[in-house]
């Protein structure tokens, strides 16, 4: 699929209004890529990336990749216990971060992927938002036997937007990653970093089906 200049497999980047200035300002060099038959020559990317999305979309698997691809990978909760930004484990297993107080207090490394459901609230030059359809994600999370009360709150939160309600920082994007695999999911998401990570609208819509 192509949004002006950009080329992406698969249909997996939705969006539009990509912008007119020049995107890739934070590289450094230059890279030479085959899309769709064609090619292109994309910036390599000196970013602080936050993937995002709700949990149970695949961000982990993601985060994996990047860091075989080369990024330096780390999570919201290791950024959140080295800043002492984390409280203890509560009655229900889970525990709570200062967002707020992580995001002024933390300094964030360039070629830098935070893997979190929060990380679009950190310092971050690009947000790529993961979405998944919410029966899907309703399959994923009772695999994971997450509590009745736990998986409807998550489907609620990636029914009305996930992360864009939260207005991320830096540039978005957000990718369907419901019916591809997490390489091409991957191949995707990187391809867009690569071209600068040009900022795209929402348009993924649940609620109305489409």
């Amino acid at each position: 699929m192509c949004i002006g200049f950009y080329c992406f497999f698969g249909v997996i980047v939705v969006g539009h209004n990509v912008p007119t200035e020049d995107s890739g300002r934070e590289g450094s060099g230059g890279r030479s890529v085959h899309a769709n038959g064609s090619q292109a020559v994309l910036v390599e990317p000196s970013l602080v990336v936050a993937l995002t999305g709700s949990p149970g979309v695949g961000k982990t698997t993601i985060a994996a990749l990047a860091a075989n691809a080369g990024w330096t990978v780390t999570t919201v909760t290791e950024l959140a216990g080295e800043h002492g930004m984390i409280s203890e484990i509560d009655d229900d297993g889970a525990q709570s971060i200062d967002i707020e107080g992580l995001a002024s207090a933390v300094k964030l490394e360039k070629s830098m992927l935070i893997d979190g459901h929060l990380s679009h609230l950190l310092p971050v030059d690009a947000s790529a938002i993961i979405r998944c359809s919410p029966s899907v994600l309703t399959a994923r999370l009772q695999s994971r036997d997450y509590p009745i009360w736990k998986i409807e709150s998550n489907v609620e939160w990636e029914m009305v937007g996930g992360p864009w309600g939260d207005k991320p920082n830096g540039r978005a994007a957000e990718f369907d990653a419901t019916d591809v695999s997490p390489d091409v999911l991957w191949m995707n998401i990187e391809a867009w970093l690569l071209s600068g990570a040009p900022d795209f609208l929402p348009q993924i819509d649940w609620l109305s089906g489409s």
